[in-house]
Order: structure tokens, then sequence, then C-alpha cells
């Protein structure tokens, strides 16, 4: 009997130097779950989706402008259509290349469907269901071939050899989202 009064005034007893360490450790975790539960109103967890503007005009470094006339996504067939108007100062041909945000190393697709006086309809396909945020490269294509010189490392001759490579300069990147972009079915 005298154990359990002893035990039941040492839970009780407020004047032992240990509770206020284990009474600061509970407060810190209490305040530490608490800030955790409500990290989503104070804090941004989801990345900014970049996403071109259809009839606005965005300039470029080699052409004038290029506009999004219009962009539509066709969700049976996984493709997205866009009419695209490029201010060329000269008649240079353009070459696409267009990738997804969940599959940045593959490269989509892209059928010029029709072309005329500096408008391009393009469709690009193979998008996935969730394609989130899809990124469009327009390529100006020179038609000379650069050549460079090449050092050819698997011989221990000093000969050279050359190759032609294509020169093309980034016109500038279309964005789309997926949540913006006009779905037709």
């Amino acid at each position: 009997m005298a154990f359990k009064k002893q035990l039941e005034d040492y839970r009780f007893n407020l004047s032992h130097n240990r509770t206020w360490k284990y009474t600061a450790m509970l407060i810190f975790f209490f305040i530490g779950f608490l800030s955790l539960l409500t990290s989503e109103f104070y804090l941004q967890t989801e990345d900014p989706l970049y996403h071109t503007k259809t009839y606005e005009a965005v300039s470029s470094n080699i052409t004038g402008t290029v506009t999004i006339e219009k962009r539509v996504y066709h969700p049976a067939s996984h493709s997205l259509d866009m009419v695209i108007k490029l201010d060329q100062t000269d008649e240079e041909k353009v070459s696409f290349l267009a990738q997804e945000k969940p599959n940045p190393s593959m490269k989509l697709p892209v059928h010029l469907l029709y072309e005329d006086d500096g408008y391009y309809v393009v469709r690009i396909s193979d998008l996935s269901p969730n394609w989130e945020a899809l990124a469009f490269d327009l390529y100006q294509e020179n038609d000379e071939k650069e050549t460079v010189n090449v050092e050819d490392v698997t011989n221990d001759s000093d000969t050279d050899s050359t190759e032609e490579i294509d020169a093309h300069a980034l016109i500038i990147t279309l964005y789309s989202d997926q949540q913006k972009t006009k779905n037709e079915k």
C-alpha cells in the first residue's frame, strides 16, 4: 500500500527536474506534427507549368514573332493539333520537336499537315493520357552543312576525318499545359 502511495505522488509531483523536459519535448513534437499537417497552405509543393497563350505574339531571336493561333487536344487519338503563325523575314525551312513532361527523353512524332505563307498546321501524336505539359521547339534549318574535323582516336595515326552535320538554330520553344488546352471529342 505504501508503494502505491509513493507511485501516485511521483506521477503527479511537478517539482521533479525531469518533468519540464518531457513537457517541452511533447510540445515540440505537437508543433512539428501540426506544421506538417498544414504545410500545403504555406509551402508551394507543385512546379509551375508554363503555357504560351493563344493569339499572343512571342518574339524570337531569329525571326520576327511566333503566334499560336489555335491549339486543340484530341483525347481519343492522343494527339494535339496546333496552328502556328511564324513571321519569317526570309523563306527558311522550319523543323519541329516535341517533348512531354512525364517522358522528357522521348521525342514525340510531329507531322506537318499544312504550310502556307508563314502558317503551319502541326499534329503531335502519341501523347500519353496524362501529359501535363508539352514543350514544342521550332528550329530553323540551314541548307548549308557545317564541316567539322574530328580526330580519329581509335587509330594511332595522326589523320583527321571530316564529318558533315546539320546546322539547326532554335527559333523558340512554345509550351502547352494540359489543363489549359481545349479538348475536342
